[in-house]
């Protein structure tokens, strides 16, 4: 696990804290673990604390996470694992109070969270303490691939080659044998989401759902909005109550050699592409605007940025759904009612917004606001490179030269028909969303 830890200082007597974040989870986790290792080896306490006010997250992503947590306290209780609260510009007080001598924190490439670490690390140094990140969220630890890769081919070359010796089964999480400080964590009031239950029971439970029901026809299917076999399962690998390396290696157990086609279309959108996103964010600082193309992309940007548009419209009109492209606007719609869109649809989204848009930088503005506003799975690098791939061509190669878009990939509407039904047509969608509302 040596690749997946960076350490300040040296681990040292006394209890532990980890300072859970991104990965909100128990089992399945590598800062876990590691805690109780550190926790094990000096007999002393394992303590998990949140800050909640320091988390970013839109108003859906909370309901999610907050029933997410609710869950984590109960898993907590029974494991004998305390579940505090925190205040993150309280920790040296905490330190002294606890006896802590030892703080994990999951890690994140995101700007925010780079602070967050910066801060938390120095706290440590001046305090003592010892300081660790690791990084629970990838197979690959993203500190395996220093050198910034800027095409997802190549990307995909060095995952691969890493890839099996870090896709290794999790080690069991038992009751904690030297822990006496009791939790002291409450969540705050909320309403949960009506259509993703939140927590890591509920993100296991959709799991099973999409292996049992759609994994048959993922690669044939995954994208054609109108029949939705997509695993609706980014909402929990964003808020990390589930583990992708765990979900991948449940599918290898029951797909490797058996339905390969399938297995290795998931395999990509789980693995290859989440971990190239990480990649990107790690290695790009300006990972959600323009000067983080690639210096292709940002001239033809730059080259077009004046091509008349047959149409300019206002940001309320585009978060509206006011345009005249149906199948945009179901988008929209699915975005603001669901709370996602589907993948396939969303390049289509993004892309739009570089022809309805005065410049490459308004589109990008808009679509990261929207999505980071609106989507449970937004403030996350698959986001932005998602909107990055689809307006500024990072991580793709040019394409022929048109008006406007320039050498970045083009993207024609698609036929939908029932998709554009399902979230244009009153009755339509709402016969959908019963469907979906959680019971």
């Amino acid at each position: 696990m040596d690749d997946r830890i960076f350490i300040l200082g040296e681990p040292k007597d006394g209890n532990t804290l980890y300072v859970m974040r991104r990965d909100q989870r128990v089992w399945e986790n590598y800062c876990i673990e590691y805690g109780y290792k550190i926790s094990y080896i000096y007999k002393k306490e394992f303590i998990l604390g949140v800050d909640l006010d320091s988390l970013k997250a839109n108003e859906y992503q909370k309901k999610l996470m907050f029933e997410g947590f609710e869950e984590l306290l109960e898993t907590c209780e029974a494991l004998n694992l305390p579940l505090i609260s925190l205040n993150l510009d309280n920790l040296s007080s905490l330190f002294k109070t606890r006896n802590i001598a030892n703080v994990i924190l999951d890690f994140c490439p995101l700007r925010e969270s780079k602070l967050i670490t910066d801060k938390i690390s120095k706290i440590c140094e001046k305090a003592g303490v010892c300081f660790v990140q690791i990084d629970a969220h990838n197979i690959v630890p993203h500190a395996i691939m220093d050198v910034y890769k800027r095409n997802s081919r190549a990307v995909k070359i060095n995952l691969f080659k890493h890839f099996f010796k870090y896709f290794k089964e999790f080690s069991n999480v038992s009751e904690h044998r030297y822990n006496e400080t009791k939790s002291d964590f409450s969540v705050p009031e909320y309403s949960k989401h009506e259509y993703f239950p939140g927590g890591y029971t509920h993100g296991m439970k959709q799991v099973q759902y999409f292996f049992d029901h759609k994994f048959n026809l993922y690669s044939e299917q995954r994208n054609n909005p109108d029949v939705n076999y997509i695993s609706d399962l980014s909402p929990y690998l964003h808020s990390g109550q589930i583990s992708s390396q765990k979900v991948l290696l449940i599918a290898y157990e029951k797909f490797y050699n058996k339905d390969d086609k399938n297995l290795e279309s998931f395999a990509n959108e789980i693995f290859i592409w989440k971990e190239t996103a990480e990649h990107f964010c790690c290695h790009e600082v300006n990972y959600d605007n323009i000067n983080g193309a690639l210096p292709w992309a940002k001239d033809t940007l730059l080259v077009h940025k004046d091509d008349k548009r047959e149409r300019i419209y206002s940001k309320k009109q585009l978060e509206n759904g006011k345009t005249q492209s149906s199948l945009w606007n179901a988008a929209q719609m699915e975005l603001r009612v669901f709370n996602k869109i589907h993948g396939y649809v969303r390049m289509f989204w993004a892309k739009q917004l570089l022809k309805w848009t005065s410049s490459p930088e308004e589109a990008l503005e808009i679509a990261i606001e929207f999505n980071d506003n609106y989507s449970l799975d937004g403030n996350d690098p698959n986001g932005y490179l998602g909107v990055m791939w689809s307006i500024c061509g990072s991580m793709d190669q040019g394409w022929k030269e048109r008006m406007i878009t320039g050498k970045i990939r083009p993207m024609n509407e698609i036929k939908t028909k029932e998709y554009v039904s399902r979230w244009l047509d009153m009755k339509e969608r709402e016969k959908y969303l019963s469907k979906r509302r959680r019971k």
